[in-house]
């Protein structure tokens, strides 16, 4: 898993590494700088522009930026350099490698000073704004603190009015911090982090600011972080998953390759159950049994082939019945896995049944959508179990059962989410663009999912995913992890056939089999 920090952590990481292992702050410069002017060679081939204009500033994040001008220079690259600050004012390893670039004498390279707008657009690079550059945002990095200043926001809304460039971000687009949600900041195609992912370019503004991530070494192995990784927050790659779900026994039957147990369903609301049922089948699992309300078992029963259908009785408002409870108490004994709530509804009845079940049967649950909704007010009972609950709700189901607005959750997610998990000791997946998982300790970030999964039934397919590896590898944390990667990888198959709107529930179904290839679950 890849370590993620926030932007002051990491800058402490840093400099105790620094300290432990005795190495020259200026040689990661160094080697940050090289690995980037690569990633950017590759870019200037693929774009076929050549003309590089490096916006900088008079911290590191400049020094990182000089680095990558001179390996740039090395092959020819025409190069602007645009301070927005005086260049007597750089300090430490920003100055050397200023130096050092002006020392070259190349005729690649002009250097400019420039204070306002009005100066931006008076320099020689002005007059060549008709054509084609890539824009190199080095102004600030990590160790930004308070606001932007009012030219550099003038300056930075001029280049984002600017056609035919590509931006490209050095360690993190410049300003960026927690909560930002202004319009003041460059919008990067790409941004290059150094050794580490950053917390805030993963999420919100930040997310769609930033492009596409790719992060470059430094000369500090990944192993030396993890000690300074206080906060336990990692993003999941696709290697941290392979073995999670064990290969099927040549002897094996139906009923011991996991065993699902869901329950849900309402009238309007069949397709929900339907597409968990059927995703939990395509994840592995050998039975798979669907408990609704009589008055839609026929439908059910029409419009599934494989999945077993079973009824119960149902209100009067053609709900689950309360009265039904020994009936489905039976079938959530017999399964290895419950999941509970796709278009289950939220007569009080039916909630109540609900929190009959959890109060009473310590079992493996998996609760979603209408669900979840039986524990607003109710939050006690999830708590004091051997078993721990898995929870999939989005921002708006997480805002009613806790009584947070969606504001709040947005700017506070990781705190809010990690609380939760661990004062009602559940496992809470909490879903968005990426989703987050945690247990209260640890905090894991999806590494797949694009915005074609915002789409109706998205949720109730992951939540078939997840109790399906959960009955298939019995450890609820890890059916989490690989459900929503796999849940995930399925949307970014269809983003890529696709587009980022075409996408519709049903389709992930007929991906999760080539996702499991990938994965080597066969």
């Amino acid at each position: 898993m890849k370590n993620v920090f926030f932007n002051k952590d990491i800058l402490e990481a840093e400099k105790s590494i620094i300290k432990e292992l005795n190495i020259p702050s200026i040689l990661l410069m160094e080697n940050a700088g090289k690995n980037s002017a690569d990633i950017i060679l590759k870019v200037i081939k693929e774009s076929g522009i050549d003309n590089i204009v490096v916006l900088s500033g008079k911290g590191n994040n400049a020094g990182d930026a000089f680095v990558i001008a001179r390996h740039l220079v090395e092959k020819k690259i025409k190069i602007s350099i645009i301070s927005l600050y005086p260049f007597s004012e750089l300090t430490s390893d920003a100055e050397i490698n200023y130096t050092v670039l002006k020392n070259l004498n190349s005729d690649c390279i002009r250097f400019y000073e420039v204070e306002t707008l009005k100066n931006f657009k008076k320099t020689i690079l002005a007059k060549d704004l008709g054509k084609s550059f890539i824009l190199l945002d080095a102004v600030f990095g990590i160790g930004f603190k308070g606001e932007l200043e009012g030219r550099i926001k003038d300056i930075f809304n001029y280049i984002n009015l600017l056609q035919n460039i590509k931006i490209i971000a050095i360690d993190t687009v410049s300003g960026l911090k927690n909560h930002y949600e202004g319009n003041d900041l460059l919008k990067a195609d790409l941004t290059i982090t150094m050794s580490q992912k950053k917390f805030y370019t993963l999420f919100n503004k930040g997310k769609e600011l930033s492009g596409k991530i790719i992060c470059v070494p430094i000369g500090i192995p990944e192993e030396c972080f993890k000690p300074y990784n206080k906060n336990n927050i990692y993003e999941i790659e696709e290697k941290d998953l392979l073995g999670i779900i064990p290969k099927r026994n040549i002897n094996s039957h139906k009923y011991n390759n996991g065993k699902v147990f869901i329950l849900g369903g309402s009238p309007g609301f069949t397709g929900a159950v339907y597409l968990s049922s059927l995703a939990a089948l395509r994840m592995g699992s050998g039975a798979v049994v669907l408990g609704v309300p009589d008055s839609i078992h026929d439908i059910m029963e029409i419009k599934t082939t494989e999945v077993i259908t079973v009824p119960f009785n149902s209100n009067l408002d053609k709900s689950l019945s309360l009265n039904s409870y020994n009936d489905i108490l039976k079938r959530v004994e017999w399964s290895d896995v419950t999941l509970i709530g796709p278009g289950i509804g939220r007569h009080p009845e039916t909630m109540e049944l609900v929190r009959k079940l959890i109060s009473t049967v310590d079992a493996n649950y998996v609760i979603d959508a209408d669900g979840i909704f039986a524990f607003k007010d109710n939050l006690e009972i999830l708590k004091r179990r051997k078993n721990k609950i898995i929870l999939t709700p989005h921002y708006g189901e997480f805002s009613l059962l806790t009584g947070y607005s969606n504001k709040k959750i947005t700017e506070n997610f990781y705190l809010l989410s990690k609380e939760f998990a661990k004062v009602y000791n559940v496992i809470l997946v909490l879903k968005n663009a990426p989703s987050v998982i945690t247990d209260g300790e640890y905090f894991y970030i999806n590494s797949t999912g694009r915005e074609n999964l915002a789409t109706i039934g998205s949720g109730d397919v992951l939540s078939g995913i997840i109790a399906s590896a959960y009955s298939l590898c019995k450890n609820p944390i890890n059916s989490v992890l690989i459900g929503c990667y796999i849940h995930g990888r399925c949307g970014d198959i269809l983003f890529d056939k696709f587009g980022c709107s075409s996408t519709i529930a049903g389709d992930l179904l007929s991906q999760i089999n080539q996702v499991k290839m990938e994965l080597n679950i066969v």
